[in-house]
């Protein structure tokens, strides 16, 4: 699956501010370990680096996003809700108790984040990939995907609720606990240590 990478410019015009309000003409800007806020007009984001900042339990509903970096940032308890992501890479991130709700995301990345008990509902995925990831406790609900990639992570009872993972690579992940139902695992592809753990849900008993 191919990825497109966020359009950021080599150059940026750096924001010195530790505390920062994003305005709607806000773009094109570096920001780097300052705590960011949003104006309450704001309703897009476009062609901006974030390193290190923090956005803990900030509301980011009916924002959308264009062509963001999000690198060792602090999104805790953000939500997501009534909006779209486009070219959004979210890396080293801690994203825990993250809510996204009602949401398209087209070409985003987690890499290498803590989502534990983050919650994807009623989500569109569109060239999604989650790599390196901390996902035990992570919630996908009535989700759905035109090309997802999930691999190695940690998926500890992860719950799935009508969400199809078909064609999803789920081989390389840590799976224990898993909830979901057979029909939304149909056609993903596992490894055959972590059937042991799956097969029970088919009512197959292991010994």
């Amino acid at each position: 699956m191919k990825i497109i990478q966020p359009k950021i410019k080599k150059e940026f015009e750096y924001e010195p501010e530790e505390h920062y309000t994003l305005l709607q003409s806000s773009y094109d800007l570096y920001f780097n370990k300052a705590h960011i806020e949003f104006d309450e007009d704001t309703t897009q984001m476009d062609t901006l680096y974030f390193n290190q900042c923090t956005f803990e339990s900030i509301d980011f509903t009916k924002i959308h996003g264009l062509d963001l970096v999000f690198h060792g940032c602090d999104l805790s308890n953000c939500q997501f809700e009534d909006a779209s992501l486009n070219r959004i890479q979210f890396k080293d991130c801690r994203m825990i108790g993250a809510t996204f709700t009602d949401l398209t995301l087209k070409h985003v990345q987690f890499s290498n984040c803590q989502l534990k008990m983050s919650q994807f509902v009623n989500c569109q995925f569109d060239h999604v990939l989650f790599n390196d990831n901390q996902m035990s406790e992570t919630y996908i609900s009535f989700c759905k995907q035109k090309a997802l990639e999930i691999k190695d992570c940690s998926l500890t009872s992860l719950e799935v609720v009508e969400t199809s993972l078909n064609g999803v690579d789920l081989s390389s992940n840590e799976i224990e606990e898993l909830v979901i139902q057979p029909t939304d695992l149909k056609g993903a592809t596992v490894s055959e240590y972590q059937a042991y753990d799956i097969l029970p849900l088919f009512g197959v008993k292991v010994t």
